[in-house]
């Protein structure tokens, strides 16, 4: 099963959710991706995964482009408003889904501030991320194997 999480940066929430997933099960494909990536990931964002015991600061944004000619089961966008308000290039994906996650970065410049809206993101991506593995993804996996 593929899995494209897209964001703006691939710098924050799309790395988050990329990681959680993969923890919950390191068989999926799973991707992220940003339709303008920064150079870097978030250094909080490294630090509030590594809270958890989830390791990101080996990883890099991406672009879009790098992924654009696969397929993929679900193509999940993550980041402010709605996926209109990306502007989403042409995706091949069988399903699509938004998480709308307010970008931290945007809304503070305090660092402590940042820190903790990053953790309650982390939290909140996780919760989402739980019902859509427990309840979507082994679904699918079970009909895939007895289908």
């Amino acid at each position: 099963m593929k899995i494209l999480f897209l964001s703006r940066s691939n710098s924050c929430r799309s790395q988050i959710a990329e990681s959680i997933l993969r923890q919950m099960d390191s068989h999926l494909e799973i991707y992220s991706a940003g339709l303008e990536p920064e150079s870097r990931i978030e250094p909080i964002a490294i630090e509030v995964m590594a809270e958890i015991g989830i390791k990101i600061e080996e990883k890099k944004p991406e672009r879009f482009e790098k992924y654009a000619s696969m397929e993929f089961d679900f193509l999940i966008t993550v980041g402010d408003g709605t996926p209109e308000e990306l502007h989403l290039p042409e995706v091949k994906a069988k399903r699509k889904m938004h998480l709308g996650f307010i970008n931290p970065f945007k809304t503070s410049r305090n660092p402590v501030k940042i820190r903790e809206q990053c953790r309650e993101i982390r939290d909140e991506i996780y919760v989402e991320l739980d019902y859509f593995y427990n309840r979507i993804v082994k679904k699918e996996l079970t009909r895939a194997k007895t289908g």
